[in-house]
């Protein structure tokens, strides 16, 4: 994958700014997602308290729309906007940066969903694995509580009684989540480490770990983990933002599909896990053949054509810089 390098400012000044505009998202974004919850958390419920019982009020199906706005305001401003400002103030094409300025073809789209498909036993039996390592009952008694919250949150969002409700949670827990998560993760986080290790691997996974931690999951930490990674290295190889919201929104949308037909707590035997790997590491050399007009000189850094100004990157390389 090609990086353009538009502007002069260091890998460690990128990621400060990117830095930056992750803690005024945060906070922006806390802020912001209380708009829809006004009128629901009275400040005798804040004084009580119990957050537990906050959350039991919030998650009332009549509030099933006011989560679903919670959820969307959250995301945009954590995920979507720091990425996409880090973008403008660093490089001068920032959507072809990020990986916006490319097409899908039919071909890719199908490679892409293979995958994912394929990689589903094997994270769900990395969580498997994870119950099995010897955490004290304790912990893993925590673990399990976490893991309970997060399905009760996500039941309340995907209320779906109707067809129209099936397609609301498709756009706002499956695609929504997966086009912001994508543009910071692989589009910004990976995208500027890359450049700045020279060591692509090493890059995939450090945003793999960045990613599952965001999810604040202890049992589906290595799952998330893999799956990171597996969408990494599509992004290493194409540069195309797009094939990383497809493949993501697929992962997430066999999850809503799974609760909307009322599929619950199916798991897949351990051998699985094996046979799953070694499916998706043959998916992906097809994936190779499939995606050549999107492979150039992966994870190296080059300067937009038609610019005509002086290359920071260079310098920097040579110990000038930083």
């Amino acid at each position: 994958m090609s990086h353009p390098a538009t502007k002069q400012y260091s890998y460690s000044t990128q990621l400060g700014f990117l830095i930056a505009f992750l803690c005024v998202g945060f906070i922006i974004g806390t802020i912001a997602s209380l708009i829809p919850l006004l009128g629901k958390i009275s400040l005798a419920d804040l004084q009580s308290g119990s957050s537990d019982k906050i959350m039991d009020k919030l998650l009332a199906p009549e509030n099933t729309s006011r989560m679903m706005w919670v959820q969307f305001i959250s995301t945009f401003f954590l995920f979507f906007l720091p990425a996409v400002f880090y973008a403008l103030i660093c490089h001068k094409k920032p959507f072809t940066h990020l990986g916006f300025a490319h097409t899908v073809g039919i071909k890719e789209i199908i490679i892409v969903v293979a995958i994912i498909v394929a990689c589903m036993p094997l994270v769900d039996v990395l969580s498997e694995l994870t119950l099995k390592l010897p955490f004290p009952k304790a912990v893993l008694k925590h673990f399990q509580d976490v893991e309970d919250n997060y399905d009760k949150q996500v039941g309340a969002f995907t209320q779906m009684k109707t067809f129209g409700d099936y397609i609301l949670s498709l756009i706002v827990i499956a695609f929504l989540p997966a086009l912001f998560e994508e543009t910071l993760f692989r589009g910004g986080i990976q995208n500027l480490l890359t450049r700045w290790t020279k060591i692509p691997v090493l890059a995939i996974t450090i945003t793999a770990i960045l990613f599952s931690a965001a999810h604040f999951s202890y049992i589906g930490f290595l799952s998330r983990v893999a799956l990171g990674f597996v969408l990494g290295w599509i992004y290493y190889r194409t540069g195309n933002i797009w094939l990383n919201i497809i493949g993501h929104f697929t992962n997430n949308a066999i999850a809503v599909t799974g609760i909307y037909i009322g599929i619950k707590d199916f798991s897949f035997p351990l051998w699985t896990g094996l046979v799953s790997l070694a499916v998706v590491y043959l998916l992906f050399i097809v994936f190779e053949n499939f995606c050549k007009k999107d492979i150039d000189h992966p994870g190296e850094e080059v300067l937009i054509p038609g610019y005509n100004y002086y290359n920071p990157f260079e310098t920097e390389q040579k110990g000038n810089l930083n």
